[in-house]
């Protein structure tokens, strides 16, 4: 069965590639924490291969063969001792099948919210602490769902050629659906006079809530932060990120 994420895999670099704000934060996470770490959610290698390049040993999962045969075409040009550092799976972050064998798990660019109900929350919530050593450490980064942004119910977003690549635009449609907490997202993707669709859904949480799925699922909160700048959380910077320990 095709994973979301197969039909963006060819335009996913020229959207998102370039993203670095969150790469430090986790590389001083992990830094603090310790590796081996595992990656939900680890797509093209964004940030897997900055931490094997620094040293960290990890192990990346994503349920999408496309994304990870790009993460993969990059590993191959890594030097032979990094190559050693980071392992690559297919797998469904609802069904993971380790067990303490991390000391830290991350899940960068909101992956978790796609999980799409409470029972897919707690699958994956479970599979992680399953996964984590003793006292181990998760930290994940959602969107804060904005009340300003959700109270619309359709809205469409644009991104020119010249942020992706020549020839190249993105038109986003957004379909909210607030009694589930759903936006359901249709990218066309236009090249040379070609359109290419894909689509994805987001369950999006709010504080609190999260909190007490981490509590359900046996983690303890360390801290919600505003952002990668490591202040508290605040609600008007639009991230939230969760620092918790396995009990």
């Amino acid at each position: 069965m095709p994973a979301m994420y197969d039909r963006f895999a060819p335009f996913y670099e020229l959207e998102y590639g370039h993203k670095k704000d969150d790469v430090d934060f986790y590389l001083n996470i992990v830094g603090r924490y310790g590796s081996p770490v595992l990656e939900i959610g680890v797509g093209t290698g964004r940030i897997a291969l900055s931490l094997a390049a620094q040293g960290h040993e990890v192990c990346g999962v994503d349920n999408s063969a496309p994304m990870l045969q790009i993460a993969r075409d990059k590993v191959r040009r890594m030097d032979s001792e990094t190559r050693k550092r980071l392992t690559l799976r297919r797998a469904d972050m609802r069904r993971l099948r380790f067990r303490d064998a991390f000391r830290t798990a991350i899940i960068p660019f909101r992956a978790f919210l796609h999980n799409l109900s409470q029972q897919e929350q707690m699958q994956t919530l479970n599979g992680l602490h399953r996964a984590l050593r003793p006292r181990g450490v998760l930290a994940l980064d959602l969107f804060v769902p904005l009340y300003q942004v959700l109270a619309r119910t359709t809205w469409q977003v644009e991104i020119p050629e010249e942020d992706l690549a020549p020839g190249v635009t993105i038109a986003s449609s957004v379909r909210h659906t607030p009694a589930e907490q759903r936006l359901d997202i249709e990218n066309r993707y236009h090249q040379s006079n070609r359109i290419r669709r894909a689509q994805m859904t987001y369950r999006y949480i709010f504080r609190y809530e999260m909190e007490a799925l981490l509590r359900a699922a046996g983690f303890k909160a360390i801290s919600c932060l505003n952002g990668f700048n490591g202040k508290p959380y605040d609600f008007f910077s639009g991230l939230m990120i969760f620092i918790a320990r396995k009990q």
